[in-house]
Protein backbone atom coordinates (compact mmCIF):
# COMPACT_ATOMS: atom_id res chain seq x y z
CA UNK A 1 0.00 0.00 0.00
CA UNK A 2 1.53 3.36 -0.61
CA UNK A 3 2.45 5.72 1.95
CA UNK A 4 -0.21 8.13 1.24
CA UNK A 5 -3.10 5.75 1.09
CA UNK A 6 -1.58 4.19 4.20
CA UNK A 7 -1.60 7.79 5.69
CA UNK A 8 -4.83 8.49 4.78
CA UNK A 9 -6.52 5.07 6.09
CA UNK A 10 -4.71 5.96 9.54
CA UNK A 11 -6.26 9.67 9.79
CA UNK A 12 -10.09 8.25 8.34
CA UNK A 13 -9.84 5.92 11.53
CA UNK A 14 -8.11 8.46 13.96
CA UNK A 15 -11.66 10.66 12.67
CA UNK A 16 -13.71 7.76 13.27
CA UNK A 17 -12.72 7.09 16.53
CA UNK A 18 -12.69 10.87 17.90
CA UNK A 19 -15.20 11.00 20.32
CA UNK A 20 -16.47 14.31 21.69
CA UNK A 21 -14.73 13.84 24.78
CA UNK A 22 -11.31 13.48 22.87
CA UNK A 23 -11.88 17.61 22.24
CA UNK A 24 -13.32 19.01 25.42
CA UNK A 25 -10.11 18.99 27.62
CA UNK A 26 -9.17 22.62 26.88
CA UNK A 27 -9.96 25.60 26.29
CA UNK A 28 -9.27 26.00 22.51
CA UNK A 29 -12.58 25.90 21.15
CA UNK A 30 -14.69 28.29 19.19
CA UNK A 31 -17.07 28.99 22.13
CA UNK A 32 -16.25 32.50 22.28
CA UNK A 33 -17.28 32.60 18.66
CA UNK A 34 -20.55 31.10 18.64
CA UNK A 35 -21.89 32.73 21.52
CA UNK A 36 -20.70 36.39 19.90
CA UNK A 37 -22.55 35.15 16.16
CA UNK A 38 -25.63 34.07 18.61
CA UNK A 39 -25.96 37.54 20.39
CA UNK A 40 -25.57 39.19 17.10
CA UNK A 41 -28.18 36.97 15.82
CA UNK A 42 -30.35 38.49 18.97
CA UNK A 43 -29.69 41.84 18.33
CA UNK A 44 -30.81 41.50 14.14
CA UNK A 45 -34.31 39.99 15.31
CA UNK A 46 -34.74 42.93 18.03
CA UNK A 47 -34.70 45.28 15.02
CA UNK A 48 -36.86 44.21 13.73
CA UNK A 49 -38.98 43.44 16.41
CA UNK A 50 -38.52 46.97 18.13
CA UNK A 51 -39.26 48.64 15.45
CA UNK A 52 -42.89 46.33 14.83
CA UNK A 53 -41.77 45.38 11.51
CA UNK A 54 -42.16 42.01 10.27
CA UNK A 55 -39.24 39.58 10.37
CA UNK A 56 -38.98 37.83 6.97
CA UNK A 57 -38.00 34.30 9.24
CA UNK A 58 -41.29 34.76 10.84
CA UNK A 59 -43.87 33.99 7.85
CA UNK A 60 -41.98 31.43 6.22
CA UNK A 61 -40.39 29.22 9.52
CA UNK A 62 -42.62 31.14 12.81
CA UNK A 63 -39.22 31.14 13.97
CA UNK A 64 -36.62 33.64 14.31
CA UNK A 65 -32.63 33.89 14.40
CA UNK A 66 -33.26 35.21 17.87
CA UNK A 67 -34.89 32.00 18.72
CA UNK A 68 -32.09 30.09 17.42
CA UNK A 69 -29.23 32.07 19.49
CA UNK A 70 -30.97 31.58 22.95
CA UNK A 71 -31.27 27.86 22.06
CA UNK A 72 -27.73 28.01 21.20
CA UNK A 73 -26.92 29.90 24.63
CA UNK A 74 -28.93 27.42 26.59
CA UNK A 75 -27.30 24.24 24.60
CA UNK A 76 -23.92 25.91 25.01
CA UNK A 77 -24.49 26.81 28.80
CA UNK A 78 -26.13 23.67 29.88
CA UNK A 79 -22.85 21.58 28.37
CA UNK A 80 -20.41 23.70 29.71
CA UNK A 81 -22.05 24.49 33.76
CA UNK A 82 -22.48 20.56 33.70
CA UNK A 83 -18.60 20.47 33.42
CA UNK A 84 -18.27 23.20 35.84
CA UNK A 85 -20.23 21.34 38.83
CA UNK A 86 -19.27 17.74 38.02
CA UNK A 87 -15.19 19.15 38.05
CA UNK A 88 -15.74 21.19 40.80
CA UNK A 89 -17.51 18.86 43.13
CA UNK A 90 -19.22 21.25 45.54
CA UNK A 91 -22.42 23.31 45.30
CA UNK A 92 -20.85 26.49 47.33
CA UNK A 93 -17.84 26.59 45.25
CA UNK A 94 -20.14 26.15 41.76
CA UNK A 95 -23.20 28.33 42.92
CA UNK A 96 -19.97 31.01 43.80
CA UNK A 97 -18.57 30.87 40.16
CA UNK A 98 -21.96 30.90 38.43
CA UNK A 99 -22.29 34.15 40.66
CA UNK A 100 -19.07 36.04 39.64
CA UNK A 101 -19.92 35.05 36.44
CA UNK A 102 -23.59 36.31 35.74
CA UNK A 103 -24.34 39.05 38.58
CA UNK A 104 -21.26 41.58 38.63
CA UNK A 105 -21.58 42.47 34.77
CA UNK A 106 -25.88 42.66 35.40
CA UNK A 107 -25.29 44.75 38.60
CA UNK A 108 -22.96 47.40 36.31
CA UNK A 109 -25.47 46.94 33.28
CA UNK A 110 -28.81 47.92 35.50
CA UNK A 111 -26.62 50.65 36.96
CA UNK A 112 -26.13 52.33 33.58
CA UNK A 113 -29.42 51.87 33.03
CA UNK A 114 -30.82 53.61 36.29
CA UNK A 115 -28.57 56.42 36.57
CA UNK A 116 -27.19 57.07 32.86
CA UNK A 117 -29.80 55.95 30.34
CA UNK A 118 -32.81 56.51 32.54
CA UNK A 119 -32.07 59.96 33.20
CA UNK A 120 -31.76 60.95 29.72
CA UNK A 121 -34.55 59.43 28.31
CA UNK A 122 -37.30 59.95 31.04
CA UNK A 123 -39.78 62.47 30.41
CA UNK A 124 -40.12 63.28 34.13
CA UNK A 125 -39.08 65.75 35.82
CA UNK A 126 -35.19 64.19 37.43
CA UNK A 127 -36.67 64.68 40.91
CA UNK A 128 -39.94 62.58 40.30
CA UNK A 129 -37.63 60.00 38.46
CA UNK A 130 -35.27 59.20 41.15
CA UNK A 131 -38.27 59.28 44.21
CA UNK A 132 -40.50 57.17 42.10
CA UNK A 133 -40.48 54.19 43.80
CA UNK A 134 -40.37 51.87 40.41
CA UNK A 135 -36.70 53.46 39.61
CA UNK A 136 -34.96 51.71 42.42
CA UNK A 137 -37.07 48.31 42.14
CA UNK A 138 -36.35 48.62 38.58
CA UNK A 139 -32.40 48.73 39.72
CA UNK A 140 -32.86 45.71 42.72
CA UNK A 141 -35.20 43.50 40.15
CA UNK A 142 -32.45 43.62 37.73
CA UNK A 143 -29.69 43.41 39.29
CA UNK A 144 -31.06 40.11 41.12
CA UNK A 145 -32.94 38.53 39.26
CA UNK A 146 -34.07 35.62 40.79
CA UNK A 147 -36.52 38.37 43.11
CA UNK A 148 -38.59 38.98 39.88
CA UNK A 149 -37.76 41.45 36.52
CA UNK A 150 -38.79 44.44 35.72
CA UNK A 151 -39.21 45.46 32.10
CA UNK A 152 -40.41 48.81 32.18
CA UNK A 153 -39.85 52.59 33.87
CA UNK A 154 -42.23 55.09 33.62
CA UNK A 155 -41.45 58.39 31.34
CA UNK A 156 -38.66 55.84 29.16
CA UNK A 157 -39.05 55.74 25.38
CA UNK A 158 -43.23 56.64 25.69
CA UNK A 159 -43.24 57.18 21.50
CA UNK A 160 -41.62 54.25 20.64
CA UNK A 161 -43.45 51.53 19.17
CA UNK A 162 -42.51 49.06 22.81
CA UNK A 163 -42.93 52.05 24.98
CA UNK A 164 -41.16 51.71 28.68
CA UNK A 165 -39.20 48.41 28.24
CA UNK A 166 -36.43 49.34 28.61
CA UNK A 167 -33.94 45.61 28.38
CA UNK A 168 -36.47 42.84 27.35
CA UNK A 169 -33.78 40.55 26.66
CA UNK A 170 -33.12 39.25 30.82
CA UNK A 171 -35.85 37.26 30.52
CA UNK A 172 -34.01 34.33 29.42
CA UNK A 173 -31.40 35.19 32.44
CA UNK A 174 -34.19 34.29 34.69
CA UNK A 175 -34.50 30.95 33.40
CA UNK A 176 -30.99 30.10 33.24
CA UNK A 177 -30.52 30.94 37.06
CA UNK A 178 -33.49 28.69 37.32
CA UNK A 179 -31.64 25.96 34.78
CA UNK A 180 -28.84 26.63 37.13
CA UNK A 181 -30.66 25.88 40.48
CA UNK A 182 -32.07 22.30 39.39
CA UNK A 183 -28.73 21.29 38.22
CA UNK A 184 -27.31 21.88 41.48
CA UNK A 185 -30.69 19.96 43.31
CA UNK A 186 -30.26 17.16 41.21
CA UNK A 187 -26.66 16.63 41.78
CA UNK A 188 -26.83 17.74 45.37
CA UNK A 189 -30.25 14.85 45.98
CA UNK A 190 -28.35 11.57 44.15
CA UNK A 191 -25.54 12.76 46.41
CA UNK A 192 -27.89 12.18 49.34
CA UNK A 193 -29.94 9.37 48.01
CA UNK A 194 -26.72 7.11 46.62
CA UNK A 195 -23.47 8.43 47.76
CA UNK A 196 -22.10 5.24 45.58
CA UNK A 197 -23.89 5.62 42.81
CA UNK A 198 -24.59 9.21 42.95
CA UNK A 199 -23.08 9.88 39.67
CA UNK A 200 -25.29 7.09 37.49
CA UNK A 201 -28.51 8.52 39.49
CA UNK A 202 -27.85 11.80 38.52
CA UNK A 203 -27.19 11.01 35.13
CA UNK A 204 -30.71 8.94 35.28
CA UNK A 205 -32.59 12.33 36.33
CA UNK A 206 -30.90 14.22 33.71
CA UNK A 207 -31.53 11.41 30.89
CA UNK A 208 -35.35 11.45 32.01
CA UNK A 209 -35.69 15.18 32.97
CA UNK A 210 -34.25 16.11 29.12
CA UNK A 211 -36.77 13.20 27.44
CA UNK A 212 -39.78 14.94 29.60
CA UNK A 213 -38.66 18.65 28.54
CA UNK A 214 -38.59 17.30 24.82
CA UNK A 215 -42.15 15.99 25.40
CA UNK A 216 -43.11 18.60 26.98
CA UNK A 217 -41.94 20.83 24.30
CA UNK A 218 -43.59 18.59 21.61
CA UNK A 219 -47.13 18.77 23.06
CA UNK A 220 -47.00 22.45 23.97
CA UNK A 221 -46.18 23.87 20.48
CA UNK A 222 -48.50 21.25 18.29
CA UNK A 223 -51.21 21.97 20.91
CA UNK A 224 -50.30 26.11 20.94
CA UNK A 225 -50.08 26.13 25.00
CA UNK A 226 -48.17 28.92 25.69
CA UNK A 227 -45.61 27.02 27.75
CA UNK A 228 -43.89 25.61 24.92
CA UNK A 229 -41.14 28.18 25.10
CA UNK A 230 -40.78 27.44 28.94
CA UNK A 231 -40.27 23.45 27.99
CA UNK A 232 -37.76 24.56 25.05
CA UNK A 233 -35.36 25.95 27.20
CA UNK A 234 -35.27 23.70 29.70
CA UNK A 235 -35.08 20.98 27.11
CA UNK A 236 -31.90 23.06 25.25
CA UNK A 237 -30.11 23.52 29.15
CA UNK A 238 -30.63 19.80 29.89
CA UNK A 239 -29.29 18.20 26.44
CA UNK A 240 -26.18 20.59 26.60
CA UNK A 241 -26.28 18.50 30.27
CA UNK A 242 -26.70 15.12 29.00
CA UNK A 243 -24.10 15.76 25.96
CA UNK A 244 -21.59 16.32 28.48
CA UNK A 245 -22.09 13.39 30.70
CA UNK A 246 -22.29 10.95 27.19
CA UNK A 247 -19.18 13.25 26.00
CA UNK A 248 -16.76 9.97 25.97
CA UNK A 249 -19.42 8.14 23.54
CA UNK A 250 -20.49 10.86 21.11
CA UNK A 251 -18.80 10.69 17.73
CA UNK A 252 -17.60 13.75 16.23
CA UNK A 253 -17.43 12.99 12.64
CA UNK A 254 -18.07 14.69 9.54
CA UNK A 255 -20.29 12.70 8.05
CA UNK A 256 -23.00 13.26 11.42
CA UNK A 257 -23.01 16.36 11.11
CA UNK A 258 -23.33 16.57 7.96
CA UNK A 259 -26.39 14.45 8.60
CA UNK A 260 -27.87 16.35 11.22
CA UNK A 261 -27.52 19.59 9.28
CA UNK A 262 -29.41 17.48 6.15
CA UNK A 263 -32.16 16.75 8.33
CA UNK A 264 -32.21 20.84 10.27
CA UNK A 265 -32.31 22.06 6.72
CA UNK A 266 -34.89 19.61 5.13
CA UNK A 267 -36.85 20.60 7.97
CA UNK A 268 -36.57 24.38 7.40
CA UNK A 269 -37.21 23.50 3.70
CA UNK A 270 -40.65 22.09 4.87
CA UNK A 271 -41.59 23.77 8.48
CA UNK A 272 -44.47 21.88 8.81
CA UNK A 273 -41.73 18.96 10.09
CA UNK A 274 -39.20 22.27 11.74
CA UNK A 275 -39.97 22.09 15.15
CA UNK A 276 -39.98 18.24 15.33
CA UNK A 277 -36.38 17.92 13.99
CA UNK A 278 -35.13 20.87 15.25
CA UNK A 279 -34.87 20.39 19.22
CA UNK A 280 -32.91 16.85 18.48
CA UNK A 281 -30.57 17.78 16.12
CA UNK A 282 -29.56 21.73 17.21
CA UNK A 283 -27.38 20.45 19.79
CA UNK A 284 -24.52 18.43 18.32
CA UNK A 285 -24.46 20.94 15.14
CA UNK A 286 -24.03 23.66 17.69
CA UNK A 287 -21.20 21.01 19.65
CA UNK A 288 -19.50 20.10 16.36
CA UNK A 289 -19.03 23.79 15.29
CA UNK A 290 -17.37 24.90 18.82
CA UNK A 291 -15.33 21.96 18.77
CA UNK A 292 -14.09 20.59 15.51
CA UNK A 293 -13.43 23.45 13.19
CA UNK A 294 -9.85 24.38 13.26
CA UNK A 295 -7.13 26.67 12.10
CA UNK A 296 -7.36 30.34 12.05
CA UNK A 297 -10.64 30.47 13.49
CA UNK A 298 -9.59 29.25 16.72
CA UNK A 299 -7.71 32.59 16.77
CA UNK A 300 -11.08 34.57 18.29
CA UNK A 301 -11.06 32.45 21.11
CA UNK A 302 -7.65 34.12 22.35
CA UNK A 303 -10.30 37.94 21.91
CA UNK A 304 -12.60 37.67 24.86
CA UNK A 305 -16.26 36.54 25.33
CA UNK A 306 -18.17 39.29 24.70
CA UNK A 307 -21.47 37.55 23.91
CA UNK A 308 -22.62 38.54 27.69
CA UNK A 309 -22.18 42.37 27.03
CA UNK A 310 -23.74 42.16 23.14
CA UNK A 311 -26.83 40.41 25.15
CA UNK A 312 -27.47 42.66 27.73
CA UNK A 313 -26.83 45.99 26.22
CA UNK A 314 -27.73 45.43 22.92
CA UNK A 315 -31.47 45.81 23.95
CA UNK A 316 -31.56 49.32 25.26
CA UNK A 317 -29.31 50.71 22.99
CA UNK A 318 -31.75 49.63 20.09
CA UNK A 319 -34.68 51.57 22.37
CA UNK A 320 -32.38 54.62 22.55
CA UNK A 321 -31.75 54.22 18.89
CA UNK A 322 -35.09 54.43 18.28
CA UNK A 323 -36.45 57.07 20.68
CA UNK A 324 -33.84 59.28 18.84
CA UNK A 325 -34.48 58.07 15.19
CA UNK A 326 -37.71 56.89 14.99
CA UNK A 327 -37.81 57.58 11.48
CA UNK A 328 -35.36 55.11 10.81
CA UNK A 329 -35.99 51.61 10.01
CA UNK A 330 -34.55 47.90 11.40
CA UNK A 331 -31.09 47.95 9.20
CA UNK A 332 -30.41 51.31 10.66
CA UNK A 333 -31.46 50.30 14.52
CA UNK A 334 -29.07 47.23 13.82
CA UNK A 335 -26.01 48.88 12.11
CA UNK A 336 -25.98 51.11 14.85
CA UNK A 337 -26.67 49.01 17.59
CA UNK A 338 -23.72 46.80 16.46
CA UNK A 339 -21.54 49.55 16.39
CA UNK A 340 -22.53 51.04 19.93
CA UNK A 341 -23.23 47.79 21.77
CA UNK A 342 -19.91 46.45 21.06
CA UNK A 343 -17.58 48.54 22.25
CA UNK A 344 -19.68 48.28 25.40
CA UNK A 345 -19.81 44.48 25.58
CA UNK A 346 -15.84 44.82 24.89
CA UNK A 347 -15.64 47.36 28.56
CA UNK A 348 -17.73 44.79 30.12
CA UNK A 349 -15.59 42.09 29.34
CA UNK A 350 -12.40 43.67 30.13
CA UNK A 351 -13.29 45.64 32.79
CA UNK A 352 -15.75 43.46 34.84
CA UNK A 353 -16.31 39.86 34.02
CA UNK A 354 -13.11 38.58 33.12
CA UNK A 355 -11.33 40.71 36.59
CA UNK A 356 -14.50 38.45 38.59
CA UNK A 357 -13.65 34.99 36.02
CA UNK A 358 -9.89 35.53 37.15
CA UNK A 359 -11.58 35.60 41.18
CA UNK A 360 -12.90 32.92 40.28
CA UNK A 361 -9.95 31.06 39.16
CA UNK A 362 -7.66 32.08 41.80
CA UNK A 363 -10.38 31.47 44.66
CA UNK A 364 -10.71 27.65 43.20
CA UNK A 365 -6.58 27.14 43.06
CA UNK A 366 -5.94 28.68 46.76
Amino acid sequence: MPAWADALRSNTLQSNAMRLSDYATGRDNNFNLVRFLAAFAVLWSHSYALSIEWEPWIDFLRYTPAGVAVDVFFVTSGFLVTASLLRLGDVRQFLRARALRIFPALIVMSCLLTFVLGPWFTTLPLGEYFTESETWKFLVKNATVLAGLKFRLEGMFPDNPIDRVVNGSLWTLKFELYCYITLVLAWWLAAKVSKSDAFKLFTRVVVIGTALMLAGFWWAHETGNPTWGDFRLFFMFFCGAAFWIFRARIPMHPALFAAMAFVLLAGVAMPTYFFWVYPPTIAYIVLWLAYVPGGWIRRFNSVGDYSYGLYIYAFPVQQALIASFPTQGPLFVFAWASAITLPLAMLSWHLVEKPMLARKTAKQTA
